[in-house]
C-alpha cells in the first residue's frame, strides 16, 4: 500500500539538502537589497502646520462684524466663516503652488556622484548657480538636463541635451559664462562661497514647470488635523533636507500672501467708495452746521435742547413713580381678593412691601397656630374655637389696614397723573422754533456718526498689510524627520528574504520535477 501521509521531517531534510541553490540565492538577493539601500538617495518626511485665522481673530474684526450689521450696505460684502477644505484648495491651487516653486528654485536639481549615489545639491551646499530670463522657467515644455565638468574654478566641458533641441556641446570657457541655447540663455555662475578643488562633475536637471506641480500635488497631503479643527497639516517626502523645509515654509508663505493680496484689493475697492461717500457727507455736514448756526442768529436761541432736556429728564423719572404707584395699588387688590375668597379663610396671605408687613406677619402666625391646634385636638376643642375667633378678628383688621393705605396710594397716584398732563403740557407747547431746531441737531449727530465711521474705514485700510491680517497662522514651521521615511531597512530585506524564499523553491522545483523526470 502507498502511503498517503505526508512526512515534514523528511521534506525539510530533503529541502536542506538543495542548500547549494538556496543559499547562493539568498545571498544575491541579500546583496541586491544592500546595494538597493547603498545606491537609493534617503528621503525624509516633512510637516507643518498652520492655523486658520478665522473673521473675528484679526485687526480687521471689527470692520468684518460691522459688515454683518445694518452698514453692510455701505461697504458691500457679508461676513462668512473660514471652510478648511476652502482654504486647503486655495493652499494647494496651481497658482500658489507654482510661485513657491519659482521661488525656491524646485525645477532645477543638481546631483554630484559621490560613491554610488547621486547626492542632490540645493542651497549653500550648491557650488553652481543657474540665472534664467524672465519667463524661462515658465515656459518650458521638456526638460533639459546639462552634465557641467569644473576643474579648479573652470568649466571644463558642458552637454546640455533636450527634446527642445539638438545636444550642444562646451568646451573650456570662464565662469561665469552664458549658455547660449535655443531656447534662451542660461548663466552658469560659480557659488561665491564654496570653493571647487579638483576636477568635478554635476548633472543638472530643469523640469517644466506643469510636471513639477502635478508629482509635488500628488505628494504633498494636506488636509485638517483633526475632524473639527481649524489647523492644516501638511506632509510630504523629498531628498534633502533644507529644501523640503525651505518648500513648505515658502508655500504657507505665499499663502498668507496671497490673502493679503485679495483683502489689499477689496479695501481698495472699498476705499475708493468711502472716499467719494466721505466728500458728500462731509459737504453735506458743513452745510447744516452752517444752517444751524443761521437759525440761532436769527431766532435768538441760546441753547434751546437744555430746556427739552430738562423737561423730558422730569417726565421720565414722573411715569418711573406713576408704574411703582400702580404696582402697589394692584398687589393690595390681589391680597384683597385673596382673602375674600372662601378657601383661602384659614390660608397664609402673601407679604409685599407697602401694604402692612406687620399686620400679614402676625395674621400669618395666627394661622401657623391654628393648624398646630387641629392636628393635636379635635375641632370643638375651645383653644380651637378662641384661635378661629382671633383670627376672624385679625383678618378684619387687616383688610381694613389694607383698604386704607389703598386709598392713601390711590390719592397719591391721582397726584402724580395730574402732575404728568403738567409735562406733557408743556413739552406740546415747546415753540415750533426749538422742536425745528431740535431735528436739526439730529440730523447733524447722525451724519458726525457716518462722516466718523468712514474716516475709520479709510484708517483701517493701512491695517490690512499688517502681519495679523492673513490666512493662517503658522503653529509649526516645517520640519523634519528624524530618520528617513524611504527607503526602509527592515523592509527591503524582508523583500530580499521572501524574493529569495520564492525563487528558491521555483529553482528546486525545476530541478525535482523538471530537469530530474529528462
Amino acid at each position: 500500500m502507498n502511503d498517503e501521509n505526508i512526512h515534514i521531517g523528511a521534506l525539510l531534510k530533503q529541502f536542506f539538502g538543495y542548500w547549494k541553490i538556496y543559499v547562493p540565492i539568498g545571498i544575491i538577493c541579500l546583496i541586491a537589497a544592500i546595494c538597493f539601500l547603498i545606491v537609493t538617495p534617503k528621503e525624509y518626511g516633512f510637516t507643518a502646520r498652520m492655523r486658520l485665522i478665522g473673521d473675528n481673530q484679526g485687526m480687521m474684526s471689527e470692520l468684518k462684524m460691522l459688515k454683518s450689521s445694518g452698514l453692510n450696505a455701505l461697504l458691500g460684502g457679508s461676513a462668512s466663516g473660514i471652510s478648511v477644505e476652502d482654504e486647503v484648495i486655495v493652499l494647494m491651487s496651481r497658482t500658489n503652488m507654482t510661485k513657491a516653486i519659482l521661488q525656491t528654485g524646485y525645477q532645477v536639481e543638481t546631483r554630484q556622484q559621490r560613491g554610488l549615489k547621486k547626492v542632490l545639491l540645493y542651497g549653500k551646499d550648491n557650488p553652481i548657480t543657474l540665472l534664467f530670463p524672465e519667463q524661462f522657467l515658465d515656459t518650458i515644455s521638456e526638460s533639459i538636463k546639462i552634465k557641467i565638468t569644473l576643474s579648479d574654478g573652470m568649466l571644463q566641458s558642458a552637454k546640455i541635451q533636450s527634446k527642445l533641441f539638438e545636444t550642444v556641446k562646451i568646451q573650456e570657457q570662464t565662469l561665469p559664462y552664458r549658455l547660449q541655447l535655443p531656447v534662451g540663455t542660461i548663466m552658469v555662475a560659480p557659488n561665491a562661497d564654496i570653493s571647487i578643488p579638483g576636477k568635478q562633475t554635476f548633472n543638472i536637471q530643469i523640469t517644466p514647470l506643469q510636471k513639477v506641480y502635478e508629482d509635488l500635488y500628488k505628494n504633498i497631503a494636506a488636509g485638517a488635523e483633526e475632524t473639527i479643527s481649524d489647523i492644516i497639516l501638511l506632509e510630504f517626502d523629498n531628498e534633502n533636507k533644507q529644501r523640503g523645509c525651505d518648500f513648505l515654509n515658502e508655500l504657507m508663505s505665499v499663502f498668507n500672501q496671497y490673502s493679503r493680496d485679495v483683502k489689499v484689493e477689496e479695501a481698495d475697492l472699498n476705499a475708493r467708495f468711502v472716499r467719494v461717500r466721505l466728500d458728500t457727507i462731509t459737504t453735506e455736514l458743513a452745510y447744516l452746521e452752517h444752517q444751524i448756526e443761521a437759525y440761532k442768529k436769527h431766532n435768538n436761541i441760546p441753547e434751546p435742547t437744555l430746556y427739552a432736556k430738562a423737561a423730558m429728564t422730569g417726565k421720565m423719572e414722573l411715569e418711573s413713580l406713576i408704574l411703582e404707584t400702580e404696582a402697589r395699588v394692584k398687589m393690595m387688590d390681589y391680597v384683597v381678593e385673596y382673602m375674600q375668597k372662601e378657601e383661602n379663610e384659614h390660608a397664609s396671605i402673601p407679604s409685599f412691601e407697602g401694604i402692612g408687613e406687620k399686620s400679614i406677619a402676625l395674621y400669618n402666625q395666627l394661622v401657623l397656630d391654628r393648624e398646630r391646634l387641629l392636628l393635636a385636638s379635635e375641632k370643638g376643642n375651645p383653644a380651637l374655637i378662641l384661635a378661629d375667633k382671633q383670627l376672624a378678628e385679625q383678618r378684619k383688621m387687616l383688610l381694613e389696614t389694607i383698604a386704607a393705605t389703598r386709598n392713601s396710594v390711590k390719592a397719591s397716584l391721582e397726584e402724580l397723573n395730574k402732575k404728568n398732563q403738567v409735562f406733557n403740557g408743556q413739552l406740546n407747547e415747546l415753540p415750533t422754533q426749538e422742536r425745528e431746531y431740535i431735528e436739526m441737531k439730529r440730523q447733524q449727530k447722525i451724519k458726525e456718526t457716518i462722516y466718523l465711521f468712514l474716516m475709520q474705514k479709510l484708517q483701517e485700510k493701512s491695517l490690512v498689510n499688517s502681519p495679523d491680517e492673513q490666512a493662517g497662522r503658522v503653529v509649526d514651521a516645517a520640519y523634519c524627520s528624524a530618520k528617513p521615511v524611504f527607503p526602509k531597512k527592515l523592509i527591503v530585506l524582508a523583500i530580499a528574504f521572501v524574493a529569495a524564499c520564492i525563487l528558491s523553491l521555483i529553482a528546486i522545483y525545476m530541478k525535482v520535477f523538471v530537469f530530474t523526470k529528462r
